[in-house]
């Protein structure tokens, strides 16, 4: 009773769970992306289709982190069963099989699998702060510090570095739909298609985060508390 989870220790166990496969893939994610120089090379198909033992391990790990998320979400409940989190955890699973069952975007998995996960773990802390007011009034620094580095990395990794990554990505892909066949393998022509539109999709996703995060930055600048209280009060 007296444990500053006592609240609703099933959702603490979740977050805290649920940070360690995404801490890995935000790590793994960015040791590749910045220093992996067999990944730096690859010309044009093979960064849709060029094998990559590193890449295949990462989603073969999000797949697994999906599968328990999903599950565990929707009997927990609350803000981790909402339709938009459900879908967008569904949709990441199925981008998951169909690359590691063809081989498919492994280059760019380890961008979008991997170092834009690098604002994950920092969003479980802001959210066990958040639903946690014992936990958050324990560690106020933390809490802060959690918030401000978790919009950091946001806007860094989902944001500004996704923008030329996207567009490299959706420049290869309809360079492989213009031959009308991909050069390796047996993909199927829907699985690019939906690649793209998922894509945009969560392109959009992203901005609409980021306009909710940049608000809840900048009342935080001008010292607007009722934002926060707010938050609190939907938690």
């Amino acid at each position: 009773p007296g444990s500053k989870f006592a609240k609703n220790p099933a959702m603490a166990a979740h977050g805290f769970t649920f940070m360690m496969p995404f801490t890995y893939l935000a790590t793994k994610g960015c040791y590749l992306w910045l220093t992996d120089a067999s990944l730096a090379n690859l010309g044009v198909a093979d960064r849709q289709f060029g094998p990559h033992a590193g890449a295949a391990w990462m989603v073969a790990t999000m797949i697994g982190a999906q599968l328990f998320d999903i599950p565990s979400s929707l009997l927990i409940g609350g803000a981790l069963a909402s339709p938009t989190f459900v879908a967008h955890h569904v949709v990441v699973l199925w981008l998951g099989v169909m690359a590691l069952r063809y081989r498919f975007a492994l280059y760019y998995a380890v961008y979008f699998f991997g170092v834009i996960e690098l604002s994950t773990p920092l969003l479980a802390f802001v959210d066990l702060f958040r639903d946690f007011p014992k936990f958050a009034a324990a560690f106020p620094a933390t809490q802060e510090l959690c918030r401000v580095l978790f919009a950091v990395a946001f806007f860094t990794v989902r944001i500004v570095c996704w923008i030329p990554v996207s567009v490299d990505f959706w420049k290869v892909t309809l360079e492989i739909l213009a031959r009308r066949a991909p050069p390796r393998g047996q993909l199927p022509l829907f699985v690019i298609l939906v690649w793209l539109v998922v894509h945009a999709g969560l392109t959009l996703l992203q901005w609409h985060w980021g306009l909710m995060i940049a608000k809840a930055v900048y009342a935080m600048i001008i010292g607007d508390k009722s934002a926060r209280e707010h938050e609190a009060k939907g938690a």
